[in-house]
């Protein structure tokens, strides 16, 4: 076995997809340099190419790759599912295997130091997020965007009984769930009002149902 087979081959990836949703463009790359990826998420509107569908379902069946969706959508539920397959994998796997964690929240570092306290190597990996503050016209900054929309529209769909009731609040509680991005929620509400999803009167958000569900299932 060569030397990079042999790093590879213990070598374990837990990858945050919550707070670290363009991870999912190097997933491809990341199953050629580790022995076992995990990905975790609750809610996600992430995409892969058609042509990965073969080769993705071949390393799940080798157990190479896992696909962790939470039970729950709750606040930090895709770190807990971060945290049990940590601990799953160090049971599992040789003493000498090295966990890498990509994600950007701070809070991972105690897995990292709980791996190492057990004699694991282990480290966080923070992504750097590039701001889609100043997107306008841009292709790819418009398909970017889409896709936050799309996902708040399912947050909205799993919400829709504590939808925020005015403009001020609805702009917090984008804020809040794509704080990780460094999204500009003025854009978001932007968007959110052209496709007819939210309307606006006297400060008041009225939702179309229609609407959220239509792009939510896009």
């Amino acid at each position: 076995m060569d030397k990079v087979k042999e790093e590879a081959s213990n070598r374990v990836l837990l990858i945050d997809l919550e707070n670290c949703p363009s991870q999912i463009n190097q997933l491809m790359e990341n199953l050629g340099q580790y022995s076992h990826v995990v990905v975790c998420y609750a809610q996600s509107g992430a995409k892969i190419p058609i042509d990965w569908i073969v080769p993705l379902t071949a390393t799940v069946n080798a157990n190479k790759l896992r696909i962790a969706k939470m039970p729950n959508t709750g606040k930090n539920s895709a770190d807990f599912g971060i945290s049990f397959w940590a601990g799953v994998l160090m049971i599992e796997l040789p003493k000498q295997t090295h966990f890498d964690i990509v994600s950007n929240d701070n809070d991972l570092e105690h897995v990292v130091d709980l791996l190492k306290d057990q004699g694991r190597s282990a480290t966080r990996i923070g992504i750097k997020k590039e701001s889609i503050q100043s997107v306008n016209t841009a292709s790819e900054g418009v398909m970017q965007i889409n896709s936050y929309v799309q996902e708040y529209c399912r947050h909205l769909l799993n919400h829709n009984k504590s939808r925020p009731a005015k403009k001020e609040t609805l702009l917090n509680n984008i804020k809040s769930k794509f704080k990780a991005d460094n999204v500009n929620p003025e854009l978001i509400f932007d968007y959110l009002s052209k496709q007819g999803v939210i309307a606006i009167n006297a400060n008041k958000i009225a939702y179309n149902q229609e609407k959220i569900t239509k792009i939510a299932a896009l």
